[in-house]
C-alpha cells in the first residue's frame, strides 16, 4: 500500500558500506596542506562485496586555524545475495542493479583555544553529507541529508605519539511513519605516531543512535598508515567492524599535494 521508500531501512546496519559510515577521527590539528586524493576501497561481508573509488580534497583558509576537505564516491560496484537484499528490502524493479554513486561530504575545520596547545589541541569540524547519490532502493545509499558537529582532540604522549580522540553529535535524514531523523553521540579514541614522514593511527570509533534494534549503532576498529614524499604521499586503510557494521575493509591510494598559500595568513 505505501511507497517502496516507505520500507526501506536507513541505518548502517541495513545499507551498504558507505551509506552512514563512521567520520574519520580527528587529532586536534588543522590540515594546512593543500591536496587532491584518489583510492580505490574493498569492501567483504556475507552477502555483500563492494568495490568504489573514492576522491579527497583538502583546502586551507588559515593556516593552522580553517580548512576545508571534501570527499566524493563517483562510482560502487556491488554484488548482493538475494538473502541480502530481502533482508534490506530491495525494491523489486532494482533487484538486479549492481552499481550506484555516493554523496559529498564537505568539512569545515576550525582549531579551537591555541593558548593550550601545551597540554591539548583541539579541532571542532562541522560535517556536512549532501544528499547527491543514488540507489536508494536497492539499500546503498540514504538520498537524504545528514550532519555531524564534533571536537577531536590530540595530547601529546611522547614526541612520536599522541593519544587522539573525537566527541561529538551525528544526525541524518530518515523516512517513516515514526521518526524522521535519527540522532547519534558521536565518538573515538586510539593512538597516532609521527615519525620520519610516517603517520599511523589506530583507534575505534563509531555513533549510537537512539532508534533501538534498528542497526543505527555502527562501530568500527581502524589502522591507517600513510608515508609522505615531497609531492606525494601514499596511504593504506584497514577497517573491521565490531557492531551493526557487517564489513571487512581495505583502502590504498595516493595523494597529490600542492604548494599553495593559504587564503589568510594566520597572526
Amino acid at each position: 500500500v505505501s511507497h517502496w521508500s516507505r520500507y526501506m531501512r536507513t541505518s548502517a546496519g541495513y545499507m551498504g558500506p558507505n551509506a552512514l559510515s563512521v567520520p574519520f577521527i580527528g587529532n586536534g590539528r588543522i590540515d594546512s596542506m593543500t591536496y587532491l586524493g584518489v583510492t580505490a576501497h574493498l569492501h567483504f561481508s556475507k552477502g555483500d562485496n563492494t568495490q568504489n573509488i573514492a576522491l579527497y580534497g583538502n583546502y586551507c583558509l588559515v593556516k593552522d586555524v580553517v580548512a576545508l576537505d571534501i570527499t566524493y564516491i563517483p562510482i560502487e560496484l556491488y554484488q548482493m545475495s538475494d538473502a541480502v537484499k530481502k533482508e534490506r528490502h530491495v525494491y523489486y524493479d532494482r533487484y538486479y542493479h549492481n552499481i550506484a554513486k555516493g554523496d559529498v561530504l564537505l568539512n569545515t575545520n576550525i582549531r579551537l583555544l591555541k593558548k593550550l596547545d601545551k597540554d591539548i589541541r583541539l579541532t571542532l569540524r562541522v560535517g556536512y553529507r549532501f544528499p547527491s547519490s543514488s540507489d536508494l532502493a536497492t539499500a546503498r545509499y540514504t538520498d537524504g541529508m545528514g550532519y555531524y558537529i564534533d571536537i577531536s582532540f590530540g595530547k601529546t604522549l611522547s614526541p612520536s605519539l599522541q593519544w587522539i580522540g573525537m566527541a561529538g553529535f551525528y544526525c541524518w535524514q530518515i523516512d517513516s511513519d515514526k521518526f524522521r531523523q535519527n540522532d547519534a553521540f558521536l565518538f573515538g579514541s586510539g593512538l597516532e605516531w609521527n615519525r620520519n614522514g610516517w603517520n599511523v593511527q589506530s583507534y575505534f570509533a563509531g555513533y549510537l543512535g537512539y532508534i533501538s534494534g534498528s542497526g543505527d549503532k555502527p562501530i568500527v576498529i581502524r589502522a591507517n598508515a600513510e608515508k609522505k614524499f615531497s609531492k606525494t604521499s601514499l596511504l593504506l586503510r584497514l577497517q573491521q567492524g565490531l557492531h551493526d557494521y557487517k564489513y571487512s575493509s581495505a583502502e590504498f591510494g595516493m595523494k597529490f599535494f600542492f604548494r599553495r598559500k593559504p587564503l589568510v595568513a594566520a597572526k
